[in-house]
């Protein structure tokens, strides 16, 4: 509604109309586009579009802050204050200040520590690193920016001079409504429609304004001018000197000379800050100092720039160094005339902690020599030692040590450090009890001074309580600087009194013995009685205390527990109470059973007439193996006290749970039941049969049972069958090929350990760099050992109809696996071939054949060796008269590594064996799919 009463505002004084209620209506029903138009066309803006051209600022993130040397000054803690703070810290468990030493050596050590705890406390190096100051100010260029547009929705200045390409807005308004955008031309003049040219050009902008307003006045009568800067020209500088960027650089017309430094990438630290010059027709016309830009924020040398003006930035002046305890230690360029103190104040003044007794100033002397400049920057006057160029003030900072604390320590309630005062007395600092904790030893305590002159550490010893007697009898003690105060809690004086409880308890052990503790409340801290606790007679141990005898009275359990006063009785250090269980006077006789029952173990002997059946419904019964014509007791028995005579007994078991007294018979204490198994009893075991089976599938087997009698079960083969790759995998083959393996692992690994130490110890670099590569190509064989995963194949020739070639027979076991492919198209080259790959089979191609098209064999192939995995698991090795290089669709062609490589280790293994065994096992993997 406020944008439109805006609109209302400007289109009625634009048509010299009065609107009706009926007519403002009529606007307000208008789309924000018909009015934006409507706003056009009466020569006003529209509100809602000038609200939709203002921008929002940009909104600034938080940085985040470190941080400052202040905040180092003000909360670090000194060596000095952080010593006396971890004495403080550990008033609760405080010891007397005096330590145990072994003998005259332990003495001198700690008179050494002590020496060295007082030298890092109280003295600290005149040391100020210098290494890590910085040229001041030129931080002020260390963001890049990504664009640069100086801001445009800002006023312009009165002063802003007029040239050409920038535009002004002139809104006409009174006897005519109109606006005119006027773009000053090359020649310096504006074309005013119906006011004719004006010359603008080198006008400040206030001129500018008031010609235009003057000509609109004498040649258009009754009419009123609003006039305003449109777009601003841009303008060509150049910026040149020590900046990151030298060149010529195209700037808005209202860039001033910091403007340029910043777009042209700031100022190299071998420039100027202090003498950044604008020269203008070959004249330098203006000169900053960014010192007063950082240091005081004066921008009043920030002048605005014209077309053609050049920024120059002079290379370095004098530069001077300040480091240490100053507010802002850097490297800062001065004047030819400047001293110390116009360096402190450059460097924001001293910081709290600066030791201004003593200052250096490290200079370079004309010959080059290095030299050292004393000086005091104490007192009010200002040093004017003059500085030279390369100088680096230090100024140093003051001792941790502090001169007049008073440190109370121990098992007080505010442990820390006081301020001493003169005439300060101990009981100043410990006014009354209520200073104290509980359980404070008062019959001592413990000053540790410093003794005049050498310092040496004293002690003082007092009696707490005699500072809180009144009258005469009070004692008291006057402070010194740096005492430390201690107050002891009584344990550290004595054995905490403690009693003891064994037995038939929950917790047994030791237990903190207090003022007026009894034997209920021993049994009650020990968490009270258990099940088996006999509750008639208890034994109380009491050891005395000076001859240290101990003697033993009995007492009822029951009469304790119920609180009666002379069982219940008031307990001593060191005392001890046996609680006894009813087992002590009772043997816990027990029974076994064992074998084929759900649940096997040892079970309590029941005193009353236990049998055989009962043991077994103790177990959980009998299990579906269990043999149940005969089962065995065996039993034993002690003769006459001398000597353990066993005996075996056979029962019916089917008869005992039936409960006939001949077999169901009463056990003794420690009989063992043995349940046996049924002799032929196997779980059920099953083969898988996978592949080219009419159906293939698991099937559970009998013993005895052959590959041929599952095969026909299973219908035999299908007719893509292709017995020459079939895969017969065992589970027992396999845990014995994972050992084997695991063996083999192992020895490399060791084998290579061993190589690496050897070859630490050669310094012959020939025969080193020989060790090396045998050594790399073990730790490869070994990477590829580790990669092998056996499949427990066992090599069988299967024939077409199903049965195994030669007559024999394979009996299964629970696990087993067959898998029958279809007929292989491919054949697989590894090893020392450029190319490892599968290649797809061709009738009457040879072995080398197939590894030439694998792109033959690497400088490092073992060509006598090549050796042929066939698809049912035999190897053809390669060599002699007799061997077959014919290959056939599912074979795998290896070519192994030359063994010299090899060789070169001190080892005793038989590598053609190991890469035999890595070349098998993979072969072995593709087929039955695992690669």
């Amino acid at each position: 509604m406020f944008s439109l009463l805006l609109l209302v505002m400007a289109v009625a004084p634009a048509f010299a109309i009065t609107l009706t209620p009926d007519q403002i209506q009529k606007i307000q029903q208008l789309s924000p586009a018909e009015r934006e138009a409507l706003a056009k066309q009466a020569g006003v803006s529209s509100p809602e579009a000038s609200a939709r051209s203002i921008e929002s600022p940009q909104t600034v993130q938080p940085r985040p802050v470190s941080s400052g040397p202040l905040e180092g000054e003000m909360t670090g803690a000194t060596s000095d204050a952080s010593q006396q703070a971890q004495e403080v810290a550990k008033s609760a468990g405080v010891d007397v200040p005096v330590e145990k030493v072994a003998g005259t050596a332990g003495a001198d050590a700690l008179e050494v520590r002590r020496a060295f705890a007082d030298f890092v406390s109280e003295s600290k190096p005149l040391t100020v690193n210098a290494g890590n100051l910085k040229q001041f100010g030129y931080d002020l260029f260390a963001g890049s920016p990504t664009t640069f547009a100086p801001a445009t929705d800002v006023p312009v200045p009165p002063e802003y001079v007029v040239g050409p390409g920038d535009e002004l807005v002139v809104q006409l308004f009174g006897g005519k409504n109109d606006q005119f955008t006027l773009v000053v031309d090359r020649e310096g003049v504006v074309a005013f429609p119906e006011v004719g040219p004006v010359m603008l050009a080198g006008m400040s902008f206030a001129d500018a304004k008031a010609t235009l307003a003057q000509q609109v006045g004498e040649k258009m009568i009754g009419v009123t001018a609003s006039i305003n800067m449109g777009k601003l020209r841009s303008i060509r500088i150049f910026a040149l000197g020590e900046v990151e960027q030298p060149g010529s650089y195209v700037v808005s017309g209202l860039a001033t000379l910091s403007h340029a430094l910043l777009v042209s990438g700031g100022v190299k630290k071998i420039g100027s800050l202090r003498n950044i010059q604008l020269k203008r027709g070959g004249q330098v016309v203006a000169a900053i100092d960014l010192y007063d830009f950082l240091l005081r924020g004066d921008t009043s040398g920030d002048v605005r720039l014209l077309p053609g003006d050049v920024v120059f930035v002079p290379p370095i002046g004098i530069t001077v160094g300040i480091a240490g305890e100053v507010v802002r230690p850097a490297i800062y360029e001065v004047g030819r005339r400047t001293d110390v103190s116009d360096m402190i104040k450059l460097a924001g003044g001293f910081l709290p902690k600066a030791y201004r007794d003593k200052a250096l100033i490290e200079r370079i002397n004309p010959s080059g020599d290095k030299s050292v400049v004393g000086l005091s920057l104490k007192g009010k006057s200002p040093n004017k030692t003059q500085v030279r160029n390369g100088d680096i003030i230090k100024v140093f900072s003051a001792l941790d040590y502090e001169d007049n604390p008073v440190l109370l320590i121990g098992n007080v309630k505010r442990p820390g450090k006081y301020a001493w005062t003169k005439g300060m007395s101990l009981s100043a600092l410990l006014p009354d009890q209520d200073m104290l904790l509980p359980e404070t030893f008062m019959d001592y305590g413990l000053i540790e001074r410093e003794a005049e002159g050498n310092r040496e550490p004293e002690v003082i010893r007092f009696k707490v309580s005699e500072l809180f007697m009144k009258g005469s009898e009070q004692v008291d003690l006057y402070l010194m600087p740096r005492d430390k105060v201690y107050v002891f809690h009584r344990a550290h004086f004595r054995e905490a009194p403690q009693a003891s409880i064994a037995g038939s308890v929950k917790s047994p052990g030791q237990y903190e013995l207090k003022k007026s503790m009894r034997i209920l409340d021993l049994i009650l801290a020990a968490g009270g009685t258990i099940r088996s606790s006999s509750f008639d007679d208890a034994e109380l141990y009491r050891t005395d205390p000076e001859t240290k005898e101990v003697s033993i009275s009995r007492f009822s359990l029951a009469a304790a527990l119920d609180g009666q006063a002379d069982a219940n009785i008031l307990l001593q250090d060191m005392d001890k109470v046996v609680v006894h269980s009813v087992w002590e006077d009772k043997q816990r006789h027990t029974v076994r059973i064992h074998g084929e029952v759900n649940n096997p173990g040892e079970f309590l002997f029941a005193d009353s007439e236990m049998r055989v059946s009962d043991l077994i419904f103790a177990a959980g019964s009998v299990t579906e193996q269990a043999y149940m014509h005969k089962a065995e007791i065996t039993r034993y028995e002690v003769i006459d006290g001398e000597k353990r005579q066993t005996s075996h007994l056979s029962i019916d078991l089917r008869d005992a749970l039936q409960g006939k007294e001949q077999a169901n018979i009463l056990l003794q204490p420690y009989d063992v039941l043995m349940v046996r198994t049924i002799s032929n009893w196997r779980s059920h075991e099953q083969v898988t049969l996978k592949g080219e089976f009419r159906f293939p599938g698991t099937y559970t087997v009998e013993e005895g049972e052959t590959l041929e009698q599952v095969i026909e079960r299973a219908g035999g083969l299908t007719e893509d069958a292709f017995t020459q790759a079939a895969v017969f995998s065992r589970e027992s083959i396999r845990a014995q090929q994972q050992v084997n393996l695991n063996e083999s692992i192992s020895r490399l690994e060791k084998d290579i350990a061993q190589a690496e130490i050897t070859n630490s110890t050669i310094s012959n670099r020939e025969v080193l760099d020989d060790k090396q590569k045998g050594l790399i190509a073990a730790e490869r064989a070994l990477a590829k050992l580790r990669e092998v995963k056996p499949t427990g194949r066992l090599l069988v020739e299967l024939g077409s109809d199903g049965k195994l070639i030669g007559d024999s027979t394979l009996k299964l076991t629970d696990g087993d696996v067959l898998y029958v492919p279809k007929r292989p198209d491919q054949v697989l080259v590894m090893g020392e071939v450029y190319n490892q790959n599968a290649m797809l089979y061709r009738k009457g191609m040879d072995r080398d054949d197939f590894i030439d098209l694998a792109g033959g064999t690497t400088a490092m192939a073992d060509t006598d060796r090549i050796y042929i995995v066939r698809a049912n698991g035999y190897v053809e090795s390669g060599s002699g008269w007799s061997s077959n290089h014919k290959i056939y669709p599912g074979d795998t062609i290896i070519v192994p590594q030359r063994l010299d490589v090899f060789n070169l280790l001190d080892t005793t293994l038989d590598w053609s064996k190991v890469l035999m065994q890595i070349g098998i096992f993979t072969a072995s993997m593709v087929t039955v799919g695992i690669l």
